[in-house]
């Protein structure tokens, strides 16, 4: 999760996202330069799954970028938007909203493809997160995240929550690391319609119907890393594995296609 005032992106790594820094404060005050402010931007390109599920690859835009309107902490992380009213004592909460972006009916895999397309879904929810510093290592970061969300647009009528932890550790000139862990837990709407088989798909993809319920929909690892070359500009990597769990493993939809999703992005960083 993007921190505003903690870990790697408030001091120089930016995080993400699905897809997704420069110099921290401390780096920039050995070099005797002022830092600029928290806020940044980071794009570039992005190699993504078609689907969930899927074996085939598309190159997206990454956009990751954090910055304050009227002293509210707004974070965009790839299709994840957050906007913190608290930020205290080490807590954060607010409100967050999530863009899937479905399934296409022009996907690679043929027999997907004959499949009902599903279309992108808003998702509307919140965060809490509690972080610490100086833990383990001068200047390193911890921080623990629990995020839930519901369809707010009638595509899945489903809900999923995301429980988070995520590492950073101290910086080293010119290098920043972060890494992160995260499961999704998901409600039997939510898994039916992106890993169901319902008759009509069945029917048209000869994949065997399948009814997908509740369960734990994956595990995600992953690795962010930041080359900062002064305090305002940098570049910026992120490597993410994720496993796909329970009833989304078990889906007909993942068995033609890929249980394991990675997630490449690369990108240049700004800070201003």
């Amino acid at each position: 999760m993007i921190k505003q005032s903690r870990g790697a992106l408030t001091h120089c790594l930016p995080y993400l996202i699905p897809l997704f820094g420069v110099m921290g404060v401390d780096a920039v005050r050995a070099a005797g330069e002022k830092p600029p402010s928290d806020s940044f931007i980071i794009f570039g390109p992005g190699s993504t799954p078609e689907y969930m599920g899927s074996d085939d690859y598309n190159i997206i835009p990454m956009l990751i970028s954090s910055f304050s309107i009227a002293e509210v902490d707004v974070e965009i992380e790839g299709l994840t938007a957050r906007m913190a009213f608290l930020d205290r004592g080490g807590w954060r909460f607010g409100t967050a909203l999530n863009i899937d972006m479905g399934r296409e009916d022009d996907v690679d895999n043929a027999v997907v493809a004959a499949m009902e397309e599903i279309d992108t879904a808003l998702n509307v929810g919140a965060f809490l997160a509690y972080g610490q510093e100086d833990l383990f290592l001068a200047d390193d970061s911890i921080e623990f995240s629990v995020e839930a969300y519901g369809d707010g647009s009638d595509v899945h009528d489903g809900a999923f929550t995301t429980l988070g932890l995520s590492y950073t550790l101290p910086l080293y000139i010119p290098w920043r690391f972060e890494f992160e862990l995260e499961t999704t837990y998901a409600s039997t709407q939510y898994m039916d319609t992106y890993f169901g088989v319902g008759q009509a798909d069945s029917f048209a993809s000869g994949l065997v119907p399948y009814a997908a319920e509740s369960s734990f929909r994956d595990i995600t690892f992953s690795t962010n890393i930041g080359l900062f070359f002064n305090p305002t500009w940098g570049v910026f990597t992120r490597l993410s594995a994720s496993r796909l769990l329970g009833d989304a493993a078990d889906s007909p939809i993942t068995d033609i296609g890929d249980d394991d999703q990675y997630f490449i992005g690369l990108g240049l960083y700004y800070r201003f």
